[in-house]
């Protein structure tokens, strides 16, 4: 217990160091805790949770509001028969959500936090600084995007670990895109300038397009036994086809098109 522990405080400290590395930690509790009995899963969050307060407060709070909330819907999710993506993407909006109201109660505004990251970036970071006023003024006005999108790499990751085996069987909710019609409609047609309503629409976007990425491969996979050639090329197509990509997981989403699973 002392071990599993250790790393979970280490893991998380890194992951703060490395955020995108940051899937590893929620990945190495959901393998390991279910080995502990109850008392030492029960002991280890909280020395571990304890020592991350006692490190920094507010890095306590991402630990409970992000990780240990992404941590808690992986075993509620799997009472469930959801599928695989719509937890991901379920489990991204609410720990989005909950990052979101963090930073509005320790922070402020987007506004506040723009200014923070801008004074950060011009005297640490050795960028052009018409460069860094074009990344803060995007960060302004997708705050909400950029957080989903960072969580979703976690979620995502984290699931890919532990599940990857599955990975070609994984299936969405048609539901996301009632999402996207409606702030579609009130972004593009209405014309009404909304930072939830644009980020909304951003968000809803993105996750046809990752789901897209996923139809796509298993296309190739029919064809290609090299699973890593599949996936690259997946990527790569998805890069620089958007929209077809975003249509194709639209499409495959409402049963439109089908694929054959040939390989395994």
């Amino acid at each position: 217990m002392i071990r599993v522990t250790l790393n979970i405080i280490l893991l998380f400290l890194a992951s703060s160091l490395i955020p995108l590395g940051s899937f590893v930690l929620p990945a190495y509790k959901i393998k390991r805790l279910p080995k502990l009995n109850s008392k030492n899963r029960l002991l280890a969050n909280l020395i571990s949770g304890g020592v991350i307060y006692f490190i920094d407060d507010k890095l306590f709070f991402v630990y409970i509001g992000f990780f240990l909330l992404l941590e808690g819907l992986y075993y509620v999710f799997e009472k469930t028969s959801i599928e695989i993506f719509d937890r991901i993407f379920i489990s991204t909006t609410l720990t989005t959500a909950v990052g979101y109201l963090f930073m509005r109660a320790f922070i402020g505004t987007p506004n506040d936090l723009v200014t923070i990251l801008d004074a950060m970036y011009r005297e640490y970071l050795i960028l052009d600084q018409s460069m860094i006023t074009i990344m803060m003024g995007y960060i302004k006005q997708h705050l909400l995007f950029v957080m989903f999108t960072y969580s979703l790499i976690i979620n995502y990751f984290t699931y890919f670990i532990l599940k990857g085996k599955t990975y070609r069987k994984w299936n969405i909710s048609y539901l996301w895109v009632l999402i996207y019609i409606v702030t579609f409609f009130i972004d593009r047609t209405l014309k009404i300038d909304n930072f939830y309503v644009k980020n909304l629409y951003s968000i809803t976007t993105l996750i046809y397009v990752v789901y897209g990425i996923k139809v796509l491969y298993n296309m190739f996979r029919a064809r290609i036994k090299w699973r890593v050639y599949g996936k690259g090329l997946a990527i790569v197509t998805a890069c620089f086809f958007p929209i077809g990509i975003f249509i194709l997981g639209v499409m495959n989403s409402f049963g439109i098109i089908k694929i054959n699973k040939r390989r395994k």
